[in-house]
């Protein structure tokens, strides 16, 4: 049995430092979605961090999320 993976849905999130509360740190998170499926992790790294740029928070983290479609070919 061959398996196929197709890209489904793309979602870029930041998660921006909110700060230490009761000695816990904090992340507040955005997430922007319809991220194209043929972007590149450079182009969503550089597109989060362009998009952070904007935040009132500093970033910490740019995260891709993605869903696929598993299916025997």
């Amino acid at each position: 049995m061959a398996i196929e993976v197709m890209a489904e849905k793309r979602t870029l999130k930041l998660e921006l430092d909110a700060g230490m509360v009761d000695g816990k740190q904090r992340i507040s998170s955005k997430s922007y979605s319809n991220v194209k499926l043929d972007a590149t992790d450079d182009n969503i790294h550089a597109s989060g961090e362009a998009l952070a740029g904007l935040q009132e928070l500093p970033l910490m983290k740019v995260k891709k999320v993605e869903e696929s479609v598993i299916t025997n070919v």
